[in-house]
């Protein structure tokens, strides 16, 4: 029993001492022309997923939106956001030259609740690429584009057109 306590203890010294040892001494590869290990993608999305469902859970409620509003996310998200989230109504087309890849939103839609969205795309994601919006839209424009990109993978082809039809001056 005391050798089983022994290595016990001796594992929760050493696996943490080894981790911190292999980043520090440069052994982690980061290399940005390389895929990243399973291992790395897995525990990247975790972490994200885990800080952005603490993080948005204090966001209030989302007020009602209706179709004026997913229309207006929607060309927020037409003018910001499908450069590198995919075209709406376009071709699946996945950027693998970034890490993490973004998620091509049309396509794949989305895991997380309209609070959570409006999170990310106020505060952003760091070393993802994915910017804080926050200073640079009103809260009713965080909050409509969160309503659309809750939605964007069920629009109706008419919503998509109505996304994309451009104003008449």
């Amino acid at each position: 029993m005391n050798k089983f306590v022994f290595g016990f203890v001796a594992a929760l010294i050493v696996l943490p001492i080894g981790g911190i040892a292999y980043f520090a001494l440069g052994f982690s590869p980061i290399r940005a022309d390389a895929k990243p290990s399973a291992l790395e993608t897995a525990l990247l999305r975790s972490a994200v997923r885990a800080s952005v469902r603490r993080s948005a859970a204090g966001v209030p409620s989302p007020p009602a939106a209706n179709d004026d509003d997913v229309v207006a996310g929607g060309k927020l998200y037409v003018l910001g956001c499908q450069g590198c989230h995919g075209e709406l109504g376009g071709a699946y087309q996945e950027d693998t030259d970034l890490y993490p890849a973004p998620p091509q939103l049309p396509h794949a839609g989305t895991q997380y609740s309209e609070p959570e969205l409006y999170w990310i795309v106020k505060h952003g994601v760091r070393m993802t690429g994915m910017s804080a919006y926050g200073p640079f839209y009103s809260e009713k424009e965080l909050w409509s584009l969160a309503a659309f990109l809750h939605r964007i993978d069920k629009l109706s082809p008419g919503m998509i057109e109505k996304i994309r039809a451009k104003k008449a001056r």
